[in-house]
């Protein structure tokens, strides 16, 4: 993409963004932006024909366990002073 281009697409997406910025600012991002694209263009150049594709780093596979159901043993109005027949109890409202 050059540089003119560049420039006209980030300040389309600063006005996107609701930023205020000044043409020094613009000009800095459009050789920043310009220096980051110039890099991707160097991965192109990378003979890449005998490389198997890689999707993940790691074989995915699901990991099932049985589904059991167990008694629940945790009382949570166990700590607690603010409890009555069972339920937590809050200050009255009138």
């Amino acid at each position: 993409m050059d540089k003119l281009k560049l420039n006209e697409e980030l300040r389309r997406v600063a006005k996107n963004a609701r930023l205020n910025l000044t043409d020094e600012e613009i000009l800095k991002f459009t050789k920043q932006a310009a220096d980051v694209l110039d890099a991707f263009k160097s991965l192109d150049e990378v003979d890449v024909n005998k490389v198997e594709p890689s999707f993940h780093p790691q074989e995915i596979s699901n990991v099932w366990r049985e589904d059991k159901a167990s008694k629940w043993t945790w009382d949570p109005l166990y700590a607690s002073k603010h409890n009555e027949k069972g339920y937590f109890k809050g200050p009255k409202i009138v």
